[in-house]
């Protein structure tokens, strides 16, 4: 394999039948960036991790829904502890509740993963603070799998502000946010409710979206990353 195969696409060894699943995955369509909203589909996706640094810490686990026809389905999710050998730190544990005997317990990372990419196929994903998440998956998904995690990202914590800029601060966080529209999770820090709580904010902004003429997949993605640039000093590629 040459050197910048092996840059954009790292080798890690698969057995037959997951190396097929992710052949098939990587042969799958992308979505168009020209989709009307209302046809797309979109994964609203939440990760729980060992710490808050995307480069240095493992994945935990994985909560993702289906937001489609301007609907969320819950029935079309995704959920599941990826096995840590090592658990995580006690105070790590107090924040998410994943006890060392749950990580210890969690499902093996490659057909978990494997089948979350089967989940999410090439749509688009939509988070809140949606840097963290990509970051976490793409290492995880590399290690795991081999495979470079390149769906587009929606980030809520920018199109919220871009879309509701009488709400402040720019900078709010997902509780806050929450709170403004009268929303809650059931539990927080749970990878799936927090994944639903973000799906119900991502129908409010895509409501206003549409109320102000923004059709498109493009369109959307460009108010959150005119808007990232302006709040954070950066967007998701």
């Amino acid at each position: 394999m040459s050197f910048l195969r092996r840059l954009f696409r790292p080798y890690v060894e698969l057995p037959p039948d997951l190396a097929r699943r992710v052949a098939a995955w990587r042969d799958s369509p992308a979505i168009h960036e020209k989709s009307a909203i209302a046809d797309a589909r979109f994964a609203v996706v939440d990760v729980e991790t060992t710490g808050l640094d995307p480069h240095k810490d493992r994945l935990l686990s994985i909560g993702a829904l289906v937001l489609q026809s301007m609907r969320l389905h819950p029935a079309q999710g995704y959920a599941l502890v990826v096995r840590n050998r090592e658990a995580s730190e006690r105070e790590n544990i107090l924040v998410h509740g994943i006890g060392p005997a749950e990580q210890a317990a969690g499902a093996e990372p490659e057909p978990a993963l494997m089948a979350f990419l089967e989940f999410i196929r090439k749509d688009f994903l939509v988070a809140f603070h949606a840097g963290f998440d990509q970051a976490i998956l793409d290492r995880a998904l590399r290690r795991s799998l081999g495979v470079r995690l390149l769906n587009p990202w929606l980030d809520l914590a920018a199109l919220a502000p871009a879309l509701y800029p009488e709400a402040r601060p720019a900078r709010a966080s997902l509780d806050d946010w929450l709170s403004y529209f009268g929303l809650r999770a059931r539990r927080r820090h749970c990878a799936a409710d927090d994944a639903f709580a973000a799906g119900e904010l991502f129908l409010i902004l895509l409501a206003r979206a549409r109320a102000r003429g923004v059709a498109t997949l493009a369109e959307l993605r460009g108010l959150a990353m005119a808007q990232a640039r302006m709040t954070f000093g950066g967007g998701l590629g």
